[in-house]
């Protein structure tokens, strides 16, 4: 696992939103369910609501930080094996092409 998603995920699991926000790109894309969530603050007010510490269906890194992220149905939640890291800038994405 990516130490990005890793750290994201701890802070989450503490509901430590303090350190979670500089682990976040400011144009961040939150996708949760239906939902698509854009902005760093607008997300951080989601997440707030709806806790979530499960790894990501799929993310991808922008400068070191988290700029998508897909929460887990939960369908997938009870599915085996987390999703695997990516490199900087690229797309891991669990769904066929």
């Amino acid at each position: 696992m990516d130490p990005a998603v890793r750290d994201v995920l701890d802070a989450l699991a503490r509901e430590d939103y303090a350190s979670l926000r500089p682990l976040l790109h400011p144009y961040l894309r939150w996708t949760d369910g239906a939902d698509t969530i854009r902005g760093r603050t607008k997300v951080l007010a989601h997440i707030a609501a709806n806790p979530t510490s499960a790894p990501p269906v799929s993310y991808e890194l922008r400068d070191g930080q988290i700029y998508r992220w897909a929460v887990p149905t939960e369908d997938e939640e009870a599915a085996p094996g987390p999703a695997e890291g990516t490199a900087p800038d690229r797309v891991q994405d669990s769904m066929p092409d």
